[in-house]
């Protein structure tokens, strides 16, 4: 009896083990599907836009060379403008690479973010100095705070005449930390910057499921020892997460 006893119980913890390898398998295998989608995602972005800048080229030539013949300098100075700006959201893009972008779950959520931001008109430019893979925070965490604060980026940016948010990855030597910092223009409306974190604040008319973003990122800081976050506002709005490396 006791043999048989001992035999059911080991059975049924191979049996939990194996169920808990298959999990894990099946969430690792999610994780690749959704870089593969994402980065598929970014790939097909990348290609229409040199399709569609290769298919204007000629035409900026020829309208280059209009401008010249009449010697108007206005003209080419426009015209220039508009090229350099399509060439920087081409090279902007390049930035979404899963090489540079190396955590699956931010390379997942700074893509979609990208197309979300697109679809409204906002221009979106990354600069990433930093291996993220090594930052000392839970890839959790970090998407979690992103999401919430791109959310608010694009929500406020959106609603702009100058659309425009700037998402920085970069490293403080002098005080041994990494900073993560999303910037974004906003409407000077009177945004009170030490009440943004609580409860149910928002700075929008319809308040129904809003406020909520800020005061669960707060939740986040509160449980680590080494995550910061520093709001300012001047010509953009900034959100400023602080990661200390002394962990």
């Amino acid at each position: 009896m006791q043999f048989i006893f001992t035999s059911l119980i080991t059975t049924i913890i191979f049996l939990i083990i194996g169920d808990v390898f298959i999990i894990r398998k099946i969430i690792n295998q999610k994780k690749k599907i959704n870089m593969l989608e994402s980065e598929n995602e970014t790939i097909t972005m990348m290609y229409d836009n040199v399709r569609v800048f290769k298919h204007d080229f000629f035409n900026f030539v020829q309208a280059l060379d209009g401008y010249s013949e009449n010697n108007d300098i206005e003209g080419i100075r426009k015209m220039n403008e508009e090229i350099l700006k399509e060439c920087d959201e081409i090279n902007n893009m390049e930035m979404l690479n899963p090489k540079i972008i190396n955590d699956a779950g931010v390379y997942s959520i700074l893509t979609k973010k990208y197309c979300l931001a697109k679809k409204e008109g906002i221009t979106i430019k990354f600069a990433i100095f930093i291996d993220i893979s090594k930052s000392k925070i839970s890839s959790y965490s970090l998407c979690k705070i992103l999401s919430i604060l791109l959310d608010n980026a694009i929500e406020a940016a959106k609603e702009c005449d100058e659309k425009i948010i700037n998402v920085i990855f970069k490293k403080d030597i002098k005080s041994n930390k990494e900073l993560i910092i999303v910037e974004n223009s906003y409407k000077k409306i009177d945004i009170n910057i030490d009440k943004i974190f609580e409860k149910g604040y928002s700075t929008k008319q319809n308040k129904k499921n809003h406020g909520l973003g800020l005061w669960n990122v707060r939740k986040i800081l509160s449980k680590s020892e080494n995550l910061n976050l520093f709001t300012s506002k001047d010509k953009l709005f900034s959100q400023q997460l602080e990661i200390y490396n002394w962990i």
